[in-house]
This record gives structure tokens, sequence and C-alpha cells, in this order.
């Protein structure tokens, strides 16, 4: 499995992820305050945590400064889907991310050699039933691009598990 995550991740999505991991404890997801930004300097201004309290949407709780970049504007506060609709990565994503809590990451193209590389990482709900996801946003330039692309890829522990493929295209 690690060498098919390789292909997918960048070098910073595979530390958060191996991170990540490191903070989950048998039959337990990583709580919220055992996330450190001192762990994450590696990749801090690409972090925002989404947090959803029970039967509402979900809301940008803390937002890193490359998702103002990304979004053109602060979105602290703000619903998911009034600033990013219903499409990958967001909504969709993160229902995957919450429906079997692992891990959902993927490339998209968002123009002429330049990817968005992002992840959605399920935390603990806490007492009071509040959700939160951490996210990982970068829009980069791909050097090995030799055009367009129009696939977007998924990745979910429940998918390699099972042994299923690697990326699936969505349209």
């Amino acid at each position: 499995m690690d060498r098919k995550l390789k292909q997918v991740l960048s070098q910073d999505q595979a530390k958060l992820l191996k991170y990540w991991t490191g903070k989950c404890s048998e039959g337990r997801l990583p709580v919220r305050k055992e996330i450190s930004p001192a762990d994450l300097i590696f990749c801090l201004s690409s972090i925002s945590i989404l947090e959803q309290k029970e039967g509402e949407e979900f809301t940008f709780r803390l937002t890193g400064s490359s998702l103002k970049d990304i979004l053109g504007q602060e979105c602290r506060g703000r619903c998911v889907s009034d600033e990013c609709g219903n499409e990958v990565p967001w909504a969709i994503a993160l229902r995957r991310c919450q429906a079997t809590n692992s891990p959902v990451f993927g490339v998209t193209p968002v123009g002429h050699r330049r990817s968005h590389h992002w992840m959605r990482m399920p935390l603990q709900p806490d007492e009071n039933g509040r959700q939160c996801i951490l996210c990982f946003d970068r829009i980069q330039f791909d050097e090995n691009c030799d055009g367009p692309r129009r696939e977007m890829m998924f990745v979910t522990a429940d998918m390699a598990r099972n042994a299923a493929p690697v990326h699936q295209n969505v349209y």
C-alpha cells in the first residue's frame, strides 16, 4: 500500500497522513486537542479544520493562509457549502471521509500545469456530537504534467484494505 500512496501523495501529504495515523489509537480517531500546530509547521499554511455540529453543515473553524489564496477570501466561521459548493474536493470528499472514518485525499487539476493537492482526515467527535475534519489544501505547480487532465483521485483507507482501485474518475 505504501508504494501506491507514494504515487498519489505529495511529500507534505504523506508526512501529514503519517502524523494523523500516529495520533490514532485502538478504535479511536485522533482528538482535535491532540493536533499540535507546532507539529504541523511543515504544512501549517495549508491546514484548516472544519466542524460539523450534529445535523448541521460543516463550517470553517480554523483556516491556513493558503486557503485564503485558494478561495479568494477569509472563510473562518462560514459554511463550507456557501464558500465551496457541493463538489469535490469539498462536499463529496467530506461525506466520504465521515462515512468511512478514513482519510480521503487526491489531486484536482486547476489550470495549466497546476494542481490542487488535498486531504480530508476525520477527528474524533466530541461529547457534544461535533465532528471535526482536519484538512490540507495546496495549489502547486506540477513539473510532470504534460497537459490538461480531467481526472479526480480518491483514495480512502477502506478502498486500500479492500484492494479497490487507487483512484476513481469523477465527472
